[in-house]
């Protein structure tokens, strides 16, 4: 008896040390971005999603113009596979060119891992 009681101590013991640690990864992953922005949950499960299936590049809750990427290069290959090419980036701002008509991409750092990126239009 007095052994099943150890093996059950043990396996709360580990189940509450994976839990804290699973909470302290998300605090140190997500703790600048927490408030930043009014659609937080959406960006985190995107986020989420990204790590998961390794993408560079995810639309946010469905917006196609609100972009969650890791780089400018990552912003330019998904641009440039809906047709756009790039013609100037001014800072946070960059800037394509499709045909006459032209795609403004404000980006802003969500995350040391992320930028949020908000296009004028749907590419």
């Amino acid at each position: 008896m007095k052994f099943k009681n150890n093996r059950l101590l043990l396996l709360v013991i580990f189940l509450l040390v994976l839990a804290s640690s699973s909470i302290l990864i998300y605090l140190l992953t997500f703790a600048t971005a927490i408030n930043q922005e009014k659609d937080t949950a959406e960006i985190i499960k995107t986020a989420i999603l990204m790590e998961l299936t390794r993408s560079n590049t995810s639309v946010v809750d469905s917006n196609q113009q609100r972009l969650l990427v890791r780089s400018f290069p990552s912003l330019t290959t998904y641009l440039e596979q809906h047709g756009w090419t790039w013609a100037d980036q001014m800072g946070a701002m960059v800037l394509y060119n499709k045909e006459k008509r032209c795609l403004n991409a404000k980006c802003q750092m969500y995350s040391r891992n992320y930028m949020i990126c908000n296009l004028n239009q749907v590419p």
